[in-house]
């Protein structure tokens, strides 16, 4: 099983597997990117692709089509490397990034600019990192060539109804949250959504909200210790995770219990990592495992995460 863990903060974490950009020497003001809508204060709705359980969304930059992953756990936005070199991209600063991986270690890159093109959305002045995610893509079977992270996301709200695999973006301040829909706990930690979770009865730590994790939690060893997932005795299975490292095998525990969002989850398959000495990698990712049942909203500008449950679906049955 091959699951992307999506890229961890400081560009985040690749889906269960896991990698994260983090700014080594960034402390030069950079102004947000500039969200355009077409009409209104929201796009119409963009449909998902049926594989996959991920936010990918069609784009354009240069004049290039290419396909967008929309990742709540990368600190910033990033393209693929050879998209970036046939493009032309220029690079606004020349100060360098460190580019981790749940394990393994770190990887020097830089940063362009860009403009994206989402069809009835353009977002001017995207500072993205530079990273080998044709690679990434080709493991995990997504044919993505850009993230985009919390730098852009910050500037909008996100609604993915997957029930129904599709997606719009709201203007912040313009998205009202259906009467059913059911409010997350979030903070904003370094401006990563963190929520906190319950594993078999622990006590609540927090997992970072992960629109790129295919997973529905992968914890790092030292959480899943804590929490007891890794006591003697208990079942422990191995499987495989992308990351800016490459394949890593991991180990995967059942639970049988997992609280979170006001909900009680049994029996969930968690993946354990085993992050990088030096990366910044939280306790936890809580990823699109959970996520796919319902309508999400996330409004990073304001720190909201809402949850819409499915539509009921009335059927006629058919006279006697």
């Amino acid at each position: 099983m091959i699951s992307r863990r999506a890229l961890v903060t400081r560009l985040g974490l690749l889906a269960a597997g896991g990698g994260a950009l983090y700014l080594a020497r960034d402390r030069i003001p950079w102004p947000p990117p500039k969200v355009e809508f077409a009409s209104g204060h929201r796009t119409p709705w963009i449909p998902l692709p049926d594989r996959g359980g991920l936010m990918e969304v069609p784009g354009q930059v240069g004049g290039v089509p290419v396909r967008v992953v929309v990742d709540s756990g990368a600190q910033f936005s990033a393209i693929d490397r050879a998209l970036a070199d046939r493009l032309g991209l220029s690079r606004p600063i020349a100060l360098p990034m460190l580019a981790y991986g749940v394990s393994g270690d770190p990887s020097l890159t830089h940063t362009v600019r860009l403009d994206l093109d989402l069809g009835p959305l353009t977002v001017r002045g995207v500072r993205a990192a530079v990273l080998d995610i044709a690679t990434l893509s080709a493991a995990t079977g997504h044919e993505f060539s850009l993230l985009l992270g919390r730098d852009v996301l910050r500037e909008l709200v996100i609604e993915a109804d997957f029930p129904r695999r599709r997606a719009a973006f709201h203007r912040p301040g313009a998205y009202r949250p259906p009467p059913d829909a059911r409010p997350v706990p979030l903070k904003l930690t370094g401006g990563a959504p963190m929520t906190p979770v319950r594993v078999e009865g622990s006590a609540p730590f927090d997992v970072l909200v992960d629109t790129g994790a295919t997973g529905t939690l992968a914890l790092s060893a030292r959480a899943a210790q804590t929490t007891g997932l890794l006591a003697p005795g208990r079942p422990v299975s191995s499987a495989h995770s992308v990351s800016l490292g490459g394949l890593s095998l991991d180990r995967m525990v059942r639970a049988h219990t997992v609280e979170v969002a006001g909900l009680t989850l049994r029996g969930v398959d968690v993946q354990v990592y085993a992050p990088s000495a030096r990366g910044p990698i939280p306790d936890g990712l809580l990823g699109a495992g959970l996520f796919r049942r319902f309508r999400l909203a996330l409004d990073l500008g304001r720190g909201r995460l809402f949850l819409v449950p499915p539509a009921l679906v009335l059927v006629r049955e058919p006279s006697p």
